[in-house]
């Protein structure tokens, strides 16, 4: 099947007429700052994408992951994993065996990118270059949204709501009025399908391509910012030639032309089991008569490219194929192309590879079988729609949200650069304000030292303060006893007196001391070795005049030892209570 430019066959074509628009008020004095600056951050975003490539065929699973710097591709994360007796039906029937490969490629690669670029197979995808009157993108948007753009240009086997669709303007004809415009489609099923695979391995679709075109992007990483279609000789020219899907890519200027070549089931049969003989050199008449039915439909598919493009023949054709020894094939179709030279596409070429994977890179025989994961690696996500500016089939995306998921990209794109813009300032500001700062420190440091030191002082008086505050609390707390005493030296040597007088024989005074509790109470310490004195002293303390009340507070016995004898002595004391002071007169 050919996608190209071509009128439709079959319903009656409606006719397409670009709405008309106003320019009055759209540009202004800052409008090409604008746009300098919406590129800018385009380019930024893209730039800063993380995408990691998984390819997903019913026979493996392969995982890479890609760095851009210093205008090389460098390789970062790779690994692949079999599918043992994989096929079409096993991918759609048991898709938990996919989802497991997936998981365990991821982790030997070590991948902590959870945004993934897919890519579904050509067989599932509707590609075909459409002519339309010359419209801007606004235009074409709004056309697509009132008029029911595909259904005019398109004839599709099914309703339009079960495909996504996605559209690139390739080239504007100005003189001719007319547009050339990429239309590429699939099957929501069929997008559904690969997205979910991706989504159960924990991962994030962002990216859903087609493999014709992952392929041509690993051929732009080759010679990253010097397209391969500038670099040589005419038209870009990929063979798919494998035993799941066979088509040919020629890129001309950036317009695709595609055709599926078709493989009958028991041929793709014979190239799987047959590969291994083909890397001995040994080509059985089978294989043979596969190869010439395949040589019959390439020069078809060349001969109506250049027909409908009027370009030279194609010189240069490059093979891309998951078969391990395809060098055998290529060496066969040679031979059926004097004209063109044929050769077997490596991907790792001129990417830069570090040590820890060149071995992993190296392993197999038939390294193109890579190609395509590596053009998946290099894929963005493209959140503000820069690669529209620099190719028409780099950024190729059917993923039904994809709206959804560059809204929320660019809204985090947006914090991010708010957050950055209001770090600069707030830094921009701290620096001012420090240079400032600086200034009038400097010009006060000799007031700051005298502060010091005149605070150092007042810390000190302080101290001192704080002593003679105490000192003088002291002094207030003596002079209010001294006050609750209601004595004088008089009363007071006349209660002593009377005290002592009272002691009768056999007590021994000890000591008088003023209570703790009550400073109008003397407390009486005394001993005795009976207790008919200490009775007594009591009631003698009763009967003096200054004395309101005496009474026995306590009394402990211990046993005293002198020599061979020992007695018990009794201690006791006596609380007594004075009687309101007379005050003395002259």
């Amino acid at each position: 099947m050919i996608f190209g430019i071509g009128k439709k066959k079959g319903k009656e074509r409606k006719a397409i007429k670009a709405p008309t628009r106003s320019t009055k008020g759209r540009k202004g004095l800052f409008a090409p700052f604008s746009q300098f600056f919406f590129n800018l951050i385009s380019k930024y975003s893209s730039s800063q994408e993380e995408v990691v490539g998984i390819e997903v065929t019913p026979t493996s699973v392969k995982v890479a992951q890609l760095n851009e710097h210093h205008d090389r591709w460098s390789l970062t994360k790779f690994s692949y994993r079999n599918v043992e007796n994989g096929n079409e039906e096993l991918l759609r029937t048991n898709p938990e065996i996919y989802v497991e490969q997936i998981q365990t490629a991821l982790q030997i690669a070590k991948i902590e990118t959870v945004n993934a670029a897919i890519a579904l197979p050509v067989s599932s995808a509707i590609i075909r270059v459409l002519q339309m009157p010359i419209m801007t993108d606004e235009e074409m948007n709004n056309a697509i949204a009132t008029d029911s753009l595909w259904e005019n240009l398109t004839q599709l086997p099914d309703a339009l709501e079960n495909y996504s669709i996605f559209h690139q303007v390739i080239k504007r004809h100005t003189e001719r009025n007319i547009m050339d415009v990429l239309f590429v489609a699939s099957k929501i099923d069929d997008v559904n399908l690969y997205a979910d695979l991706v989504r159960q391995a924990g991962l994030i679709p962002v990216i859903v391509d087609v493999r014709c075109f992952a392929l041509r992007n690993a051929f732009e990483a080759q010679i990253l910012n010097q397209p391969r279609i500038a670099s040589q000789q005419g038209p870009l020219a990929i063979l798919e030639f494998s035993d799941n899907e066979n088509f040919i890519l020629i890129l001309q200027e950036e317009t695709p032309y595609v055709v599926d070549i078709f493989i009958r089931p028991q041929d793709k049969e014979l190239l799987a089991t047959m590969s291994g003989a083909m890397g001995s050199g040994y080509i059985d008449q089978l294989l043979i008569d596969v190869l010439n039915r395949f040589t019959v439909q390439i020069k078809q598919a060349l001969a109506g490219f250049e027909d409908q493009y009027k370009t030279q023949p194609i010189k240069d054709l490059t093979v891309v194929s998951p078969l391990p020894a395809i060098s055998g094939v290529v060496q066969e179709l040679q031979k059926g192309f004097e004209n063109m030279n044929m050769s077997i596409h490596s991907p790792f070429e001129k990417l830069t590879i570090p040590e820890q994977l060149k071995e992993k890179t190296s392993a197999e025989e038939n390294p193109s079988m890579f190609t395509a994961v590596i053009g998946l690696a290099t894929r963005r996500l493209d959140v503000f729609g820069y690669f529209k500016f620099v190719t028409g089939v780099r950024n190729i995306n059917l993923l039904p949200n994809r709206g959804n998921v560059k809204k929320k990209k660019r809204s985090d794109l947006y914090s991010k650069i708010v957050y950055i813009g209001a770090s600069v300032f707030l830094t921009l500001l701290f620096v001012v304000y420090g240079i400032f700062s600086f200034g009038e420190y400097t010009s006060n440091k000799q007031e700051l030292a005298d502060y010091g030191v005149i605070n150092q002082q007042f810390e000190q008086a302080n101290v001192k303060f704080q002593k003679l505050l105490k000192a003088k609390k002291d002094l207030e707390k003596d002079l209010s006893k001294g006050q609750k005493l209601k004595s004088n030296s008089r009363s007071s040597f006349i209660m002593f007196r009377e005290i002592t007088q009272a002691v009768p024989k056999n007590v021994v005074l000890v000591g008088i001391r003023t209570s703790e509790q009550d400073y109008n109470t003397l407390v009486v310490e005394g001993q005795s070795i009976e207790d008919r004195p200490i009775i007594d002293l009591i009631d003698a303390l009763n009967s003096k005049e200054t004395i309101e009340k005496a009474s026995l507070v306590s009394m402990k016995v211990k046993t005293v030892n002198s020599g061979e004898n020992s007695r018990d002595v009794k201690y006791f004391e006596i609380s007594v209570i004075a009687k309101d002071i007379i005050p003395e007169e002259n």
